[in-house]
């Protein structure tokens, strides 16, 4: 091997060093997810989908996305609605909900889903880029959305009302009854729920029975996931108590991280739901059973904590079964 002086050597190092720091920063900028900014559609796309929404959605939304009988498509007020979710979500509520009550002939495709998207994107400032948006596993897509730029962080609002419930109330009031509903997908198609009373009952159907029929099938699963998303938020209001008195833990580092692991739960519920794959939504049950019991883990009663004591005063006594509850085990 020919002798190499030292200066060379350490040019040579240098020059491995930094492909080397080349190939690294390439390798981590391939991992960075990518959002709505990195231009994920195109423009072609994007004049398709404004064809597409002048003749399908502009009659409900608005010939600019401004809103009319329905919301707006474009706006801070959107942004902000749809911001922490991933772009999968906006493609399966245009693809999958898109007109509402629409006629299985009259639903989009998945391309035409697609194509709206860009449309939106674009409408909403986000550049193009070189290739389609793609329809194919769309609903899937790790695509996110940038933070929010200073001007379209939402203002904090005082609460203004102290919150009615408790925290036991809200659960058996909310949570239970809509959970219970989405479960029940393992055993009923969707369209069959909620299970109906016999037709035969003697003495006719309460009004809460007959109240009961009135909204069935897939729409019923989209509001339980939809109204245990929003009712997760209830859990971080100043002011909410548990059954026994003492205040919701509504600052804890584990509570707050609990309640935004259960609001992504329900909203990943809510997507499924609205592609009525009725296997998906039952396999993704265990993961709002695994959210539930999560919490309760750590700020229900367990073992040693009352659990099945008996005494004079009662469930909210100290010892009793309720006497725990709200505080970190």
């Amino acid at each position: 091997m020919p002798h190499m002086s030292h200066a060379r050597l350490v040019l040579r190092a240098v020059l491995i060093a930094s492909a080397i720091t080349v190939l690294l920063l390439t390798s981590i900028d391939a991992q960075a997810p990518r959002t709505v900014q990195d231009g994920v559609f195109s423009d072609a796309q994007a004049t398709r989908g404004r064809t597409l929404y002048t003749q399908r959605c502009a009659g409900c939304h608005g010939p600019e996305l401004a809103g009319a009988q329905a919301p707006p498509l474009e706006g801070p007020a959107f942004r902000f609605k749809w911001r922490k979710e991933p772009l999968s979500a906006l493609f399966i509520k245009i693809r999958y909900t898109m007109p509402p009550n629409a006629a299985d002939a009259a639903q989009l495709t998945p391309e035409q889903g697609a194509d709206l998207v860009a449309h939106v994107l674009k409408s909403n400032g986000f550049p193009a880029g070189t290739a389609d948006f793609p329809a194919a596993n769309a609903t899937a897509s790790s695509i996110g959305w940038p933070a929010a730029p200073a001007g379209e962080q939402p203002s904090t609002m005082a609460v203004k009302y102290a919150p009615a419930a408790s925290l036991n109330q809200l659960m058996r009031g909310v949570f239970f009854p809509n959970s219970n509903l989405i479960f029940t997908v393992q055993e009923l198609e969707a369209e069959k729920l909620p299970p109906q009373p016999p037709s035969s009952k003697p003495g006719g159907l309460t009004i809460f029975e007959w109240g009961q029929q009135i909204y069935t099938g897939w729409p019923v699963v989209e509001n339980a996931a939809a109204a245990l998303a929003d009712a997760s938020t209830l859990m971080l209001v100043p002011g909410l108590r548990c059954e026994n008195g003492r205040l919701a833990p509504t600052t804890e580092p584990d509570w707050i991280r609990l309640t935004d692991e259960m609001i992504a739960i329900a909203k990943r519920t809510y997507r499924l739901a609205q592609t009525r794959n009725q296997e998906a939504v039952s396999e993704f049950t265990k993961d709002l059973s695994d959210g539930c019991n999560a919490c309760h883990r750590v700020y229900r009663d367990v073992g040693g904590r009352g659990r099945g004591a008996n005494t004079a005063g009662g469930a909210n006594a100290p010892g009793g079964p309720n006497s725990a509850r709200c505080m970190h085990r």
